[in-house]
């Protein structure tokens, strides 16, 4: 009998994780049929808790169109999210998918529309992250973003 209860017990260790979810749709409207567009959104997230990040972007590309996520922290604190403020960048050049890490100056292909950005690589200086999109035409992007902390742990045995 004790066994049994001490592999019951056992068995209900387990984690609790939370996540916070928002979407970013319809950038703004471009003055002219082909130019950039751009939003900076606040990132505000418990570096503690977090175990990662999960941006995913819906993105309608041809050969003339790019999508860019951008993370970063706002030095000047103006607002907006410039290239030299911007850490990682993430998005679909002309129908390619790519990342680069501007500390370390690595760009790579990427084999789908989701970055992940795990709590070793989060900086918790990065405050806002930028999606800006540029072409012709309705391009229909989106970018959700999908945080995931533990809460906490529960061990019985």
């Amino acid at each position: 009998m004790k066994y049994f209860v001490t592999v019951i017990l056992t068995v209900l260790s387990f984690t609790v994780v939370a996540a916070m979810r928002s979407v970013v749709v319809d950038l703004p409207i471009s003055d002219s049929a082909d130019t950039e567009v751009s939003t900076n959104i606040a990132l505000k997230v418990n570096a503690s808790r977090l175990e990662q990040l999960t941006f995913s972007i819906s993105f309608d590309s041809c050969d003339a169109n790019e999508v860019l996520v951008a993370l970063g922290a706002d030095t000047n604190a103006d607002g907006d999210l410039s290239m030299n403020e911007s850490d990682i960048v993430f998005g679909c050049d002309c129908g390619a998918w790519y990342r680069a890490d501007l500390r370390t100056g690595e760009s790579v292909a990427q084999e789908s529309n989701i970055l992940v950005i795990g709590k070793r690589e989060f900086d918790p200086s990065w405050d806002l992250f930028k999606v800006v999109r540029r072409g012709a035409g309705d391009i229909g992007e989106s970018v959700s973003l999908l945080e995931e902390r533990i809460r906490f742990y529960i061990y019985m045995r």
